[in-house]
């Protein structure tokens, strides 16, 4: 009871404050580890792109537990103020939330073209409360709330990396044949490339997006290096 007690004080709340700021600095310590020394096998993405997914949702769960900790303090006099608060500050809350899940989004990146109403360009940054884009006319920002409102596109165009498609005939399986893809260069691993069997045993479809600069032919010769052939078709002589 007495341990209880001692957390819902000042101290307590300071305690849980310095607690959830280390755990925030270790999570930004590991996926920073992950995505420059980690080897990039199909698992080490998963995980590199969960704990980027967790970092998002992250800082609103943790705000969250000190809004409790606050109010557990004294109910009525914080509760009261926390209140007026949520009044005032709505539309700033409503927009951040908004940001979370269009952060979220895999089809959002920075450097994608996008259309938000009358607006075309390419993303510069994603910020806390809205995005900055390189239109027509320079740069503008635009919030969340307001892209909500408004709906979004992601474009595809000369200037998009778009998502390409080979067959793949080799004996290996689909996770031995994304570990030895993840180890080249020419991929944009950003987006995920994926692979799935066909109706003819040995045959996979691969789903790719290639890094700027890049061709399609670099990756044919790659993978004729490593013994697979590729068809743009899945028949094969």
């Amino acid at each position: 009871m007495e341990n209880i007690e001692t957390l819902y004080t000042w101290s307590g709340l300071l305690g849980l404050l310095i607690l959830l700021i280390a755990i925030y600095w270790m999570l930004k310590l590991i996926t920073y580890i992950g995505e420059r020394f980690a080897k990039k096998t199909v698992t080490n993405k998963k995980i590199i792109s969960f704990l980027r997914k967790e970092l998002l949702f992250y800082k609103p769960a943790a705000i969250s537990l000190l809004l409790l900790d606050f109010i557990s303090i004294n109910y009525v006099t914080h509760s009261i103020l926390l209140v007026f608060i949520s009044l005032f500050g709505f539309y700033y809350i409503k927009n951040y939330v908004s940001g979370i899940f269009f952060r979220a989004n895999p089809l959002v990146s920075t450097d994608a073209f996008i259309t938000i109403g009358d607006f075309k360009g390419e993303v510069k940054s994603l910020q806390s409360f809205g995005l900055i884009i390189n239109a027509e006319y320079g740069e503008r920002f635009i919030n969340y709330t307001e892209i909500e409102n408004l709906g979004f596109a992601i474009n595809s165009n000369v200037n998009t990396k778009l998502r390409q498609t080979l067959y793949l005939n080799t004996q290996l399986t689909k996770e031995q044949i994304l570990n030895l893809i993840f180890d080249n260069p020419i991929l944009d691993l950003g987006q995920r490339p994926s692979i799935k069997s066909s109706e003819i045993p040995e045959v996979y479809k691969f789903q790719y997006t290639l890094e700027n600069g890049a061709t399609t032919e670099d990756l044919t010769a790659f993978l004729h290096e490593i013994q697979i052939e590729t068809s743009l078709t899945n028949i094969f002589k």
